[in-house]
């Protein structure tokens, strides 16, 4: 904890003079956007329509969101084929439009879960209503073998393996020791996923915010060596990501949090790309929250926000990807945050954010 403290006020102190200085432009992240489309009210039509309008927009990587407690929700080595058909087919048709696949693979089957017994209920009933699949497995060894199976059945046709999501935030990773518990889950699945395929792309974090103490945290459990590539969810609240804000919450700044956590992969010795896998404003209708994180703001400002921060991603050479959470709302419930972080509203037409993503990266 020594160590850490010194290397957060290191980053305040340094963040605080330099974060804001404009260098010459070095690289321009690839731009993509996070669809679920293998929810269950997705249907082969509606993917090959959300996929030829990511193509249209000018995306070059599509985030998607794999289950393994859908994969194998039956037991070990039991895959629900139907499952494995629609995975299948996003794989194909993302690959026939020239689209590259990130796929984030995470949450538990009952099985194999660490949650108590009380929520398990041995597996019977709706057991993922009651949270289960959002604990760690029980042996982390399983995890890593179920990614390994789909990363040597796809190989090349998918760009990139996400370990996991948001191991940080507590609905996310329960049981406790979230540093730990993600750990240990990452360290399994890394050497496993690269023995199925030695060129696949393991990404490492995905991250709620720019968490660089987390970061600095994972490190002293030893994932060094163990990613390909670092992911973060560089969020801003309510603010442009060319906020600054305040130096007790770096990590919820866009323009100060990212360097952060650059600065903890270079200290580690471990400086690889960082992939930043979410990020964005939501436009639902609630404002003046005294929480900031619980306010959204208007399409126009979002649009605009959007256009900062790609700019801005183009000083950092470090900065592989940006993905744009998300491609469209996901329900028509305008007061909910989550549910309107979309490019298009839950209708399928276009918010300006959506011309202004095509104004950038489109034909």
């Amino acid at each position: 904890m020594r160590r850490l403290s010194c290397v957060v006020a290191v980053i305040v102190v340094a963040l605080a003079a330099a974060a804001l200085v404009t260098a010459p432009a070095a690289s321009a992240a690839q731009p993509g956007v996070q669809a679920h489309l293998l929810w269950n009210r997705m249907t082969s039509a509606t993917v090959e329509r959300d996929l030829d309008r990511l193509q249209t927009i000018g995306a070059d990587y599509v985030r998607v969101d794999v289950g393994w407690s859908t994969l194998e929700s039956k037991g070990r080595g039991q895959i629900s084929s139907w499952y494995l058909d629609r995975i299948d087919h996003v794989v194909a048709e993302a690959n026939q439009r020239g689209l590259r696949l990130l796929f984030t693979f995470w949450e538990t089957p009952c099985w194999a879960s660490s949650a108590p017994d009380s929520l398990k209920q041995n597996c019977e009933g709706s057991w993922w209503e009651r949270g289960v699949q959002r604990y760690p497995p029980r042996d982390p060894g399983e995890y890593a073998r179920a990614l390994a199976y789909l990363v040597g059945r796809y190989g090349d046709r998918v760009a990139a393996w996400e370990v996991w999501n948001e191991p940080n935030h507590p609905d996310y990773l329960k049981g406790g020791n979230q540093v730990a518990n993600y750990a240990r889950i990452l360290k399994a699945a890394y050497p496993a996923a690269k023995a199925a395929h030695p060129r696949a792309t393991i990404l490492g974090g995905s991250l709620a915010n720019s968490d660089f103490e987390f970061t600095e945290a994972l490190f002293s459990h030893g994932v060094k060596d163990h990613f390909d590539a670092w992911s973060i969810h560089p969020y801003s609240e309510d603010r442009s990501p060319l906020d600054p804000w305040r130096d007790a919450y770096i990590k919820n700044s866009f323009i100060r949090g990212i360097p952060a956590v650059r600065q903890v992969l270079v200290a580690q010795g471990d400086p690889a790309p960082l992939w930043l896998t979410e990020f964005g404003w939501s436009t639902c209708t609630v404002r003046d929250q005294p929480e900031a994180y619980k306010n959204c703001v208007s399409e126009q400002t979002q649009a605009d926000w959007l256009k900062q921060a790609y700019r801005q991603m183009r000083e950092w050479a470090y900065v592989r990807v940006g993905v744009w959470f998300n491609a469209q709302d996901s329900s028509s419930d305008r007061s909910d945050k989550s549910d309107n972080f979309g490019l298009r509203r839950y209708d399928g037409t276009s918010k300006p954010a959506n011309w202004a993503y095509r104004g950038m990266f489109g034909p």
